[in-house]
């Protein structure tokens, strides 16, 4: 056969929860260093890893298309199960949990329709595994390629009984529904050697089944084509995968061993596999058969946000109506904060922030959140948060209501949150009150429907310690020796077994006093860790949809807890985090605050007994009270101020001010909690802060000379070097992450602009080191800012209000 063309179309990766144990990454990898070209992902029941699947092998084909290579194809797959009758009939029987059957998708519809299959088959049809039925085979068909199955699969199980009139039927059925789609699936995947000279009794098992369907596939004129049903990607990852197997099912590797095992279930190699189907040739060609059938096709899509009603008079288009909309309502908030002669610095800093909104298409986005906001808040009573992240550095936001905090009056940056040369879709967290976010959630589903909504799934994976102690237990080694490496490996960050042994003594000490049977297990444990072993809820990520979130990304049922406590099954996205967003649906991240919750109840107290128009808002931000507590170090039961270590570094410093707050509250963590004595000797300090360059002062006397704030650093290479926004957030990145390559690139662009304005050369390196010293610690002060001054409404409470305080931390304890 012409260059062993050969393209593997039933893979599974560890997406098939505890049945594969090979990466996404891993496998795409080594069909290409073996010069496939494509392969496909068929993971059990579900498509968790498709999106993943498809992102990583763009990245590839990008770096393809640039050397002149021909793009790599990423074919979309899954092994459905198929429910003997109809999905939604769960009662024992045989072959109740489903027959597998492979299926691609070879073009875009046929990845919609996969989608819906999959969907249904766990928001329908799930009762023990997540199935479907030929009614939406039938339904959704178009688009679709059928691989007959193997081991597990309808026609395998009526050759297997001798039911030659199940099978007919079986064939028939699927031949009048996908035509030309539709293969026989051919699979010499148990024990087969083709060195043997006696074969096994499941090699000639598996050969009499072949024979069967290749007679079968001549009477129907349907083809055959060749598989290997793949769960990891070498031979010897044979004892990783069937650790993992152990790890499922509870059982040891001595018990294991007592079962059947199919062992030939890597990644084999072209050659190898035409060598295996030597004599059915026409089972290797139909693999480029079905490759050339599928499409290049592009699954991702723009980001979609869910409507709100906008009045006729703001435009005809979509688009314009919500640009138009937002900039109406800002500058209607913001004349109802600033007066209704707006000052400058705010109306050129709206036009700016609206003008990066617009280029971004993002409108819509900040108009949803205000939405919510409002809703919430004037509606569902519920308590929202001053904001989170570099969102508060956006006026826009603070004028709408998203978030509490004057980003003019902290001095917080637009561009750290939005930069105008970048392209990313804004991405803003908001803070709910814990019982609120339930209702807020129910509010949504019940605005856009049910099936518009979805929570996003979350995997467990092993982590090391957790691999280490799976492959222990199923191997049955001996506990003190296992026990004290598992201590060891607890204590430890590393996120590799192979770090692990690399950097800490300890641990290699450990090993060397082991016997050779838990030496030999790290190999296992290499292959396992990041590995998922489960499934979860992203802890506060959502979707909301115009449509059916199964019209854009396939959807699983998973079971959480609510804020009382009571489980429920609710609908997740299969595709998690950011790769949910490649599909259009957007993530929002409402998260629920138990101190909000203390406020909202703390506040309600005080309304009864003070102040009916009490405004937790609307309070001073230099309280004498509040700033005493904060000097005395009273602050048990303080938002992020509780601690020990805190309470010592307050009195020390005795604060005067909220800044101080804010600045304590950023170097109180690893790396700049070294700076907090120096910060405490400068503010108590009589002499005046010497500044390298004296301009400088400007954006570093609230925080006496020490850089602290990622904004700062953006300001400081704007005022001294005549950096544009776009470069001084490029600076702060690359400082952030220690990206050598571009700050090779802007130091002398720093350099170069300093002397021109007029700074020694020496001094600007000065400046420069120190940047480059505080990069990796400066917090963003945005976020800083937001949480310091939810700590100070808390420590407020305390101070004014001390019983109406304790009563609700009491009634929350018990």
């Amino acid at each position: 056969m012409k260059r062993n063309r050969f393209v593997h179309l039933n893979v599974h990766s560890h997406y098939s929860i505890n049945d594969g144990c090979a990466s996404i990454k891993e496998l795409v990898d080594a069909a290409i260093k073996d010069k496939m070209p494509g392969i496909a992902i068929t993971d059990n029941g579900n498509m968790f890893g498709i999106m993943e699947f498809f992102d990583y092998v763009s990245r590839i084909n990008n770096e393809r298309r640039q050397k002149g290579k021909k793009p790599f194809k990423p074919i979309i797959g899954c092994e459905l199960y198929v429910a003997p009758g109809a999905k939604e009939d769960k009662k024992l029987g045989e072959h109740c949990k489903g027959y597998r059957l492979t299926v691609l998708a070879k073009n875009y519809q046929g990845y919609r329709n996969l989608i819906k299959i999959v969907s249904n088959s766990w928001t329908d049809g799930f009762y023990m595994r997540p199935r479907t039925d030929h009614h939406d085979l039938e339904k959704y068909h178009e688009g679709i390629i059928v691989l007959s199955g193997g081991v597990g699969s309808e026609v395998y199980s009526h050759v297997v009984s001798d039911d030659i009139a199940g099978l007919d039927a079986a064939i028939k059925w699927y031949k009048q529904t996908f035509g030309e789609d539709y293969y026989l699936e051919l699979q010499r995947c148990a024990d087969f050697d083709l060195t043997r000279d006696t074969p096994s009794d499941l090699m000639l098992e598996q050969q009499r089944l072949n024979a069967v369907l290749m007679q079968k596939a001549k009477e129907s004129g349907v083809k055959v084509v060749a598989t290997n049903d793949v769960h990891y990607v070498a031979p010897e990852d044979l004892a990783t995968y069937n650790i993992q197997q152990c790890y499922a099912t509870g059982k040891t590797m001595d018990e294991f061993a007592k079962t059947d095992i199919l062992q030939f279930r890597w990644l084999t190699s072209r050659k190898y596999m035409c060598e295996l189907f030597s004599d059915i040739p026409e089972a290797i060609a139909n693999t480029m058969d079905i490759y050339n059938k599928v499409e290049f096709y592009d699954i991702r899509h723009a980001p979609m946000v869910p409507a709100i009603y906008i009045p006729d008079s703001f435009g005809n288009e979509r688009r314009e109506k919500e640009d138009n909309y937002l900039e109406y309502l800002s500058f209607l908030k913001a004349k109802q904060i600033y007066g209704e002669s707006l000052p400058e610095d705010v109306s050129d800093r709206l036009k700016f922030e609206l003008q990066i909104i617009k280029q971004r298409a993002a409108s819509g986005y900040f108009l949803f959140l205000q939405d919510v906001v409002n809703v919430a808040q004037s509606k569902l009573g519920v308590l929202a948060g001053p904001g989170r992240g570099s969102a508060a550095g956006s006026l826009v936001c603070y004028c709408l209501g998203i978030t509490k905090i004057d980003p003019l009056k902290h001095d917080l940056l637009f561009e750290r949150f939005l930069s105008p040369e970048g392209a990313l879709f804004p991405d803003i967290d908001i803070d709910f009150d814990w019982e609120g976010r339930e209702r807020i959630l129910e509010w949504l589903q019940q605005k856009y429907g049910k099936e518009c909504f979805a929570y996003i799934v979350s995997f467990r994976v092993f982590s090391t310690a957790n691999a280490f102690n799976t492959v222990a237990r199923v191997n049955q080694m001996h506990r003190s020796e296992t026990l004290a490496i598992s201590e060891l490996l607890s204590g430890y960050s590393w996120r590799s077994i192979k770090n692990y042994i690399k950097y800490e003594t300890e641990i290699r000490k450990a090993i060397r006093k082991v016997g050779n049977p838990l030496r030999n297990a790290f190999a296992n444990i290499a292959i396992l860790e990041r590995k998922i072993c489960g499934l979860g809820v992203h802890a506060c990520g959502i979707v909301v949809s115009d449509e059916p979130v199964s019209n854009w990304a396939p959807v699983s049922t998973c079971s959480i807890e609510d804020f009382k406590g009571n489980e429920q099954i609710v609908n997740c996205t299969q595709y998690e985090g950011w790769h949910v967003e490649s599909s259009g649906l957007i993530k929002f991240d409402f998260l629920g605050l138990k101190t909000l919750s203390q406020m909202r109840d703390i506040c309600a107290s005080v309304k009864v007994h003070y102040d009916k128009d009490f405004d937790i808002e609307k309070i001073p931000i230099d309280d004498e009270k509040t700033m005493e507590l904060f000097q005395t170090g009273q602050t048990d039961d303080v938002f992020l101020f509780n601690s020990k270590g805190m309470k010592k570094y307050l009195q020390k410093l005795h604060p005067t001010c909220f800044e101080d707050l804010v600045i304590l509250n950023c170097l109180y963590r690893p790396g700049p909690m070294d700076y907090i004595a120096t910060f405490i000797r400068q503010k108590h300090s009589k002499k005046a802060v010497k500044y390298m360059i004296p301009c400088s002062e400007k954006y570093l006397h609230n925080t006496y000379g020490i850089i602290v704030y990622q904004e700062q650093i953006m300001m400081l290479s704007r005022l001294i070097a005549n950096f544009d926004r776009s470069e001084s957030d490029l600076l702060r990145k690359a400082l952030g992450k220690r990206k050598i390559d571009m700050l090779s690139v802007l130091k002398p662009r720093f350099i170069e602009g300093g002397i021109k304005n007029g700074h020694k050369k020496n001094a600007l390196e000065k400046v420069w080191n120190e940047m480059e010293a505080k990069g990796m610690y400066a917090f963003q002060k945005s976020h800083a800012v937001c949480y310091t001054w939810l700590a100070y409404q808390i420590a407020y409470l305390k101070a004014n209000y001390p019983d109406e305080f304790k009563q609700v931390l009491e009634k929350n304890s018990d």
